[in-house]
């Protein structure tokens, strides 16, 4: 929800009309009137009548809440929450919510908790702790929201926003519910705080949420907006990449990608963060994890799989409409329909890993995120609307929220690319030449989100995560296979011109999974896959200036940083790591000028850690004691301060693909010694794989036991990358005039 506003119109004058006498004349209208309203979801269906269901009178507005019955000719029934005032002579009434009077009334019934007889229920408007805070003083200004679907949205003198929702359901909005706990009984405030809310009672104990009301947050708009003009100046640089022989453009582009990748990493974290709020114990009874059983991966697989036929013959029916190249995919679609029950039926990788499904966003995309100053605010917990209120309250596995924004990402891409090629003037073939581009980026700012949520998550032990990296990829892949049918279908009936996406996307999923395979395991009998991997740095924004600043500020910066200080140090230092072969012990020795501390910290073995939090305990506790000793803080007096950096890693194939030991050893002597650095340090720490690639590959692709072994053995924290290139090349050298024995 951006911040697109409209002042309200001028009233027209009203007149005179007793409630009942005026809600009948709305029932009357409502089949006509409803179709046209953005907010009316059931369009495509025939209304056959409506009914007031309830209403109350809004004290000091002429406007009536009212709920109406609407009933379909297929015997469907809908209720719906349509606010009304007297019209004039052109129509028999009005939406309230177009008349600033009403809606400031509307929120002063939230200020005073008024409860508003209705005749068989009552409406009720509740404020909480943060109403005070929010609106001191009782608002003077109404701006309504424009380009609002399923709601309406009212902003309140830039300080607050009331949602009314329209189409009702029994039972708690999770918009308000997630909202009111995570205000109340959490510390996570990457959402707007919870200022009130209004609900509707009656008398058997029917109960459903009307409007939310909340913290409106200064904001530059959705992520997506910015993002698409993000990817605008982005294809820009690389056009002009793409007809330079020395493409400055290029670089430019290429600077942006990873800058994008940074704040996709941001959004990760926060994200992941929220994933842990909506795991607390503290939020209370409802919102407790619960073991994903059995019997939940079952439903949850027939639904997907159900879909993937509903969509398989949604795409048959259109295919002879779509034109030539999306009717080529739509075809692949099709055709691969096997391969794609396969990708959804992984997330069985699941079950015996003890993962708790919790209560998640539901509806989880760029759009969903505002950008405020150099931050994000989540918003609308709703769920997605077409879905019910049951299955939007229900607990989830988090991945489904992943899934779901890394489908964002592609969707930004490749619409951006869309637009990209109809306003650009470089001739027909724009799309096929920055397809790639379009590619890169997203592999870029997927990597980087996947990054951030899951040191947040994953590295924290989080309890609704898989603890192995290859279940938690593999129920993410049917996750992302699923949010794209879901996708496909909606752009069939409703974006034709867009159908290529999600198609594209499907298509794209299926060769993830096969390279994800490749990359995760290199434990199948086939070939080796060279990857090689580019960092992308972010600073932290903390400093230290003396030794107990150090061991304060390591005890207090993401678990990324210490692994970029320690692992991360033989990736930039590949030809000589030095006597301090990590950031914390060079700053000492070289800008404390304390060797003996630095010589302690150089002595921490980072593989002899099984995980980053012990990592830093040890060096912390390294610190302390060589403090208590000393009895002063040496700081840097001479020297620069201690800047504390965080990353995540870009994984590039190489195209380098080995089948023998030969091979493999020539291939050695030619690869970026990126690539080995990622197949012996990234592959077993921070990927989880538990073991060097190369040892994995030796011993399972060609069975050389004993090669492996030797391999495994190899330290890559001895020295440096290329004396750990050279000692492999040796090791391949001794085995094939061995004879490869194993």
């Amino acid at each position: 929800m951006g911040t697109t506003r409209e002042k309200s119109p001028k009233r027209p004058k009203r007149r005179a009309v007793a409630p009942a006498d005026l809600l009948g004349q709305v029932a009357g209208a409502l089949p006509g009137f409803l179709p046209s309203q953005r907010w009316f979801g059931s369009r495509a269906r025939s209304i056959a009548g409506a009914t007031v269901a309830d209403y109350a009178p809004v004290p000091q507005s002429a406007g009536i809440l009212a709920m109406f019955e609407i009933t379909y000719v297929d015997g469907g029934k809908e209720a719906y929450l349509i606010p009304v005032l007297p019209g004039g002579k052109a129509a028999p009434f009005v939406d309230a919510m177009t008349d600033s009077v009403f809606c400031l009334a509307l929120v002063e019934q939230v200020r005073l908790g008024a409860r508003l007889a209705g005749r068989h229920g009552a409406f009720c408007a509740r404020f909480t702790d943060a109403f005070g805070d929010i609106l001191p003083e009782p608002p003077c200004e109404t701006v309504p929201i424009r380009g609002e679907q399923s709601n309406t949205s009212v902003i309140y003198d830039g300080r607050a926003i009331l949602k009314l929702l329209r189409r009702l359901e029994p039972g708690m909005n999770p918009d308000y519910e997630i909202a009111d706990a995570l205000t109340r009984h959490s510390t996570f405030r990457g959402v707007p705080r919870l200022a009130g809310v209004i609900t509707y009672e009656d008398r058997d104990g029917w109960v459903a949420t009307l409007a939310v009301l909340r913290e409106f947050v200064p904001n530059q708009g959705d992520a997506w907006t910015a993002t698409q003009a993000r990817l605008q100046e982005y294809y820009v640089a690389a056009v002009e990449g793409l007809g330079a022989e020395q493409p400055a453009g290029e670089a430019f582009a290429r600077t942006l990608a990873a800058a994008d990748a940074v704040e996709a990493r941001r959004l990760g974290a926060l994200t992941g963060r929220l994933h842990m709020a909506l795991a607390s114990e503290s939020l209370g009874p409802d919102f407790l994890p619960e073991p994903i059983r059995a019997s939940d991966l079952a439903d949850w697989l027939v639904g997907m799989q159900s879909q993937l036929d509903r969509v398989m013959g949604v795409v048959a029916a259109a295919l002879s409409g779509l034109p030539g190249p999306t009717r080529d995919l739509a075809q692949s679609f099709l055709n691969d329909a096997p391969r794609l029950r396969d990708d959804l039926a992984t997330l069985r990788a699941l079950e015996g890993e003890g993962v708790a499904k919790i209560r998640v966003h539901g509806d989880y995309h760029l759009g969903q995120v505002l950008r405020s100053g150099e931050e994000f605010v989540i918003m609308d917990f709703e769920g997605e609307p077409a879905r019910p209120l049951s299955e939007r309250r229900s607990k989830q596995c988090a991945l489904k929220d992943v899934a779901g924004m890394l489908r964002s990402y592609s969707y930004a891409a490749q619409s951006a690319l869309i637009h990209a090629a109809e306003t650009g003037a470089s001739g027909a073939g724009l799309p096929a030449r920055l397809r790639p581009w379009a590619e890169a980026w997203e592999e870029g700012v997927r990597a980087g989100f996947l990054e951030g949520y899951l040191e947040e998550t994953w590295r924290r032990g989080a309890p609704f995560l898989p603890r192995g990296r290859e279940a938690l990829d593999a129920a993410l892949r049917a996750f992302e296979v699923d949010k794209a049918l879901y996708e496909l279908a909606y752009e069939i009936n409703h974006r034709p011109a867009w159908v290529r996406i999600p198609l594209e996307g499907l298509r794209r999923a299926t060769f993830r999974a096969a390279q994800t395979a490749v990359h995760r395991a290199q434990t199948d009998k086939g070939p080796f896959h060279f990857v090689a991997c580019l960092e992308l740095r972010e600073f932290v924004g903390v400093r230290a200036e003396n030794e107990r600043q150090l061991a304060e500020r390591i005890e207090e910066v993401p678990l990324d940083s210490i692994y970029y200080h320690t692992h991360g140090f033989f990736l930039r230092h590949r030809f000589v790591a030095g006597t301090y072969p990590n950031d914390f012990a060079t700053w000492v020795a070289v800008q404390v000028r304390d060797r003996v501390l630095g010589e302690r910290l150089a002595m921490v073995e980072p593989a002899e850690f099984a995980d980053l939090q012990s990592l830093r305990e040890e060096l912390v506790s390294v610190i302390d004691d060589h403090l208590r000793v000393l009895q002063i803080d040496p700081g840097a007096l001479f020297g620069e301060p201690f800047d504390f950096i965080e990353s995540h890693i870009v994984e590039i194939p190489t195209g380098v693909t080995v089948r023998s030991l030969q091979e493999f050893r020539d291939a050695l002597l030619d690869i970026d010694v990126s690539a080995v650095y990622f197949h012996l340090v990234e592959a077993r720490m921070r990927l989880g794989r538990g073991q060097n690639d190369f040892a994995a590959w030796l011993e399972r692709g060609l069975g050389l036991s004993r090669l492996a072994a030797r391999v495994r053995a190899v330290d890559p924290y001895a020295g440096s990358m290329e004396r750990a290139r050279t000692r492999l090349i040796q090791l391949c050298d001794e085995a094939i005039a061995e004879g490869s024995a194993s």
